[in-house]
C-alpha cells in the first residue's frame, strides 16, 4: 500500500483511510465436469428412493373395483360390534328381570311399596355385579386370546 503523504508523529490513521480506493480481487472458480456414470447412478438412486416413498405412502390405500368380497369384509368387522351389542343387552334384560322378580316375589312379605323396590334394588345390584364378574372374565379370557 501506498501512503499519500507521510504522517507526522502522534497522527493516527484510520483503517477506512487505508481501504478507501481499494478493491477485492477474488480469484474465478472452476466447476469440475461431472462424471456421466456418477450422475446416472445419482439419477437411479433418486428414482429408487422415489419409488420406495411412494409405495410407503400408497401401501393403505385400495381400490374398490379391485377388490372382491368386500361384503364378507364389512361383515367381519360388524362381528365383534354385534356381539358386543347382545352382550350389552343380555346385561340390561338380566338386571330388569331380577328387579322383576323381587319385586312381584317380595309382594308377600313386605305391604309396603317402599321395602319391595328397596329389595328389588339391593337384588338387581347382586345380579348385575356378578354378571359384570363374570362378564369381565370371559372378556379377559377372550383377549388372552388375541
Amino acid at each position: 500500500m501506498h501512503c499519500a503523504s507521510p504522517q507526522p508523529p502522534g497522527s493516527h490513521t484510520y483503517l477506512h483511510e487505508l481501504l478507501d480506493g481499494s478493491e477485492i480481487h477474488l480469484p474465478v472458480v472452476e466447476l469440475p465436469e461431472r462424471n456421466p456414470e456418477l450422475v446416472a447412478r445419482l439419477e437411479k438412486i433418486k428414482a429408487k428412493l422415489a419409488n420406495e416413498e411412494y409405495k410407503r405412502i400408497t401401501q393403505n390405500v385400495t381400490s374398490q373395483s379391485g377388490q372382491k368380497g368386500t361384503l364378507a369384509d364389512f361383515g367381519r368387522q360388524v362381528r365383534p360390534l354385534k356381539t358386543i351389542i347382545i352382550t350389552v343387552f343380555n346385561f340390561l334384560v338380566t338386571v330388569a328381570a331380577s328387579f322383576a322378580c323381587t319385586y312381584i316375589g317380595t309382594q308377600y312379605v313386605f305391604t309396603e311399596a317402599a321395602a319391595r323396590v328397596l329389595s328389588s334394588v339391593i337384588v338387581a345390584s347382586l345380579v348385575g355385579l356378578a354378571e359384570l364378574y363374570v362378564l369381565v372374565r370371559t372378556m379377559e379370557g377372550q383377549l388372552g386370546e388375541l
